[in-house]
């Protein structure tokens, strides 16, 4: 059936504010390929089009990304959302009981049988799936996160553990970087991020839950849009020497699970030194009690902060730039001036 779609100046007429799909997507934390996917495929969202085409939306289409969020958070599949988008729907127990099936878990037991298989075709499938019809941060928390924990679980006792965790990183690293679902879209931040050693060896079980933290890390960040520097496993040592020679908004440390007191004192000194804002990450962060003002559980909340302090420094620039240019047109007007009356 075909969308009707309003213009924008019949809209604006009407005097609603109309926002871009970039705008709209930092409002909603749904990002702007899954916006056009719930249009194109469920007749969801639809937004008003300028004569060029672009999307605009509506104070009601936010309000209807929010409602849609609601609805998925309770476990309704996005297919089965447009009906319940209703006064009529909206205090129905027994529809929502319906509609509200454990697809999450189905897809959990799908993920681990095609990563024990090694096949790439059906891993990649499902994710884009999940990752391209809805927000990342129930993607996280209902399908990446419980099945990444599991997986930690699962492959203990398996001979091919290695090898599957080895796998699993090269097929979850090709989806950041690069990826079309952020192509064209403004970087939020620079991050780096790093993987803390020391000299005591490290237990394996340790080192697989730092490699699927990292890795569920680096897709989060990819979905926020952050342009990710990954440094590897480094020293606290050679942290000290990134000061002046990385233009980064933030730096991200994964630590090991038993540092002493000695080296986190040594990991303190380290980080005043620095002049971006730095924060320990992963499942071992809380264990530094000393360094507990440099621990964030959000990864999204602190890319937030550094985005806008980002874009607040961007526009201080851009405005002292435009001043000094300012200046520089008026003495060589007046140079000008001076030189015809003489």
């Amino acid at each position: 059936m075909k969308q009707m779609i309003a213009s924008a100046s019949d809209i604006e007429s009407n005097g609603d504010a109309l926002l871009p799909i970039g705008e709209v997507s930092a409002l909603t934390g749904v990002n702007a390929v899954t916006l056009r996917a719930w249009q194109r495929r469920f007749g969801l969202v639809i937004p008003a089009r300028t004569p060029k085409g672009h999307r605009l939306y509506t104070s009601d289409n936010i309000e209807e990304i929010h409602e849609i969020n609601t609805w998925l958070a309770k476990g309704v599949a996005i297919s089965k959302v447009k009906p319940l988008l209703n006064s009529a729907a909206k205090s129905s127990n027994e529809m929502l009981q319906s509609q509200a099936v454990d697809s999450w878990g189905e897809q959990i037991i799908a993920l681990t049988t095609a990563l024990f298989d090694f096949n790439q075709h059906k891993l990649q499938q499902i994710l884009d799936e999940a990752i391209g019809l809805y927000p990342f941060v129930l993607v996280k928390e209902k399908l990446l996160q419980p099945w990444l924990n599991q997986l930690d679980d699962l492959v203990a006792e398996r001979l091919d553990a290695d090898l599957i965790i080895a796998w699993l990183k090269s097929e979850l690293l090709s989806r950041v970087g690069g990826r079309p679902a952020f192509a064209g879209q403004t970087l939020s931040a620079r991050v780096a991020v790093i993987n803390l050693t020391h000299g005591a060896l490290t237990p394996t079980n340790s080192t697989r839950s730092k490699t699927l933290y990292s890795l569920l890390l680096l897709l989060e960040l990819a979905a926020l849009r952050a342009s990710v520097i990954d440094l590897g496993n480094q020293t606290i040592a050679s942290v000290s020497l990134l000061s002046n020679r990385l233009n980064l908004d933030a730096l991200l440390l994964l630590p090991e699970p038993n540092h002493s007191g000695t080296e986190q004192a040594e990991m303190q000194a380290v980080l005043a030194q620095l002049t971006f804002p730095c924060r320990f990450v992963g499942p071992f962060a809380p264990t530094l009690t000393s360094l507990s003002a440099f621990y964030t559980s959000s990864i999204t909340d602190l890319i937030g902060q550094v985005s806008a302090r980002s874009t607040s420094k961007a526009r201080k620039s851009i405005k002292h730039t435009e001043k000094i240019a300012a200046v520089s047109h008026s003495e060589h007007h007046n140079a000008r001036k001076n030189h015809d009356i003489s």
